[in-house]
């Protein structure tokens, strides 16, 4: 792994949430936060009700953008991770029951949540990231894109 994205993995790490960006009816793309997520690497998981828009959009068209993003404190401070990739929901199974214990980990209200109410009305999906874009003004005065290998 490059230095450049073990530094956004890492960033990735710090989030609890971040946009996901999916592209629905009409060719449209549409923007919502998503969290509590966590990762290993640069491959993020977050939840969602198999109900909503955002599974719809995957299930036609699995290329997505997840975007991380800090509080801007000053210009100079601004830091930006733009992950795209392919969007699946994770079987139940060993990769699922993982994913759900690094969630409650992370987020105890929502383990609690997924004890109380159970999951059946809820999905884990995974973003293989393919593509990243970082700005860290902090850094450099640019962005810098790189392909996942």
């Amino acid at each position: 792994m490059s230095d450049l994205s073990s530094d956004a993995a890492a960033y990735i790490e710090k989030s609890m949430i971040a946009l996901l960006v999916t592209v629905g009816e009409e060719n449209k793309p549409f923007v919502r936060f998503v969290g509590p997520l966590v990762n290993t690497g640069l491959n993020v998981y977050f939840t969602t009700a198999l109900d909503s828009r955002k599974v719809r959009h995957i299930a036609a068209n699995p290329n997505v953008t997840l975007n991380f993003q800090n509080p801007v404190i000053s210009q100079e401070e601004f830091k930006s991770v733009a992950l795209s990739g392919k969007a699946s929901q994770v079987p139940e199974g060993k990769e699922f029951d993982e994913v759900l214990k690094m969630l409650a980990k992370k987020s105890p209200g929502f383990g609690k949540y997924i004890k109380d109410r159970g999951f059946k009305n809820w999905a884990i999906y995974k973003v293989e990231g393919k593509t990243l874009q970082v700005t860290d003004l902090a850094k450099s005065k640019k962005t810098i894109t790189e392909e996942i290998i």
